[in-house]
């Protein structure tokens, strides 16, 4: 894997609770593995809006059933 150093701005409180609990050392991959869960969550936004364009909206009974269920891990 290639890496890339970068400057970015955060929230404080969230940093100091970041590093509370992954420590100095493991901060740059809790980020990484943060990012690259949000740029999953919008891929699949996408995916669903393209399928919903394609083929409607997920039927109201189909919804009941999965609403509350755990993300496969």
């Amino acid at each position: 894997m290639t890496t890339v150093k970068v400057s970015t701005t955060l929230d404080a409180a969230n940093v100091a609770e970041a590093k509370a609990r992954v420590g100095n050392r493991g901060f740059s991959r809790f980020l990484n593995e943060s990012l690259a869960m949000r740029l999953q969550r919008a891929r699949l936004e996408e995916l669903l809006a393209e399928m919903a364009e394609e083929f409607g909206p997920i039927p109201d009974d189909a919804r009941r059933r999965i609403e509350g269920q755990e993300w496969p891990r």
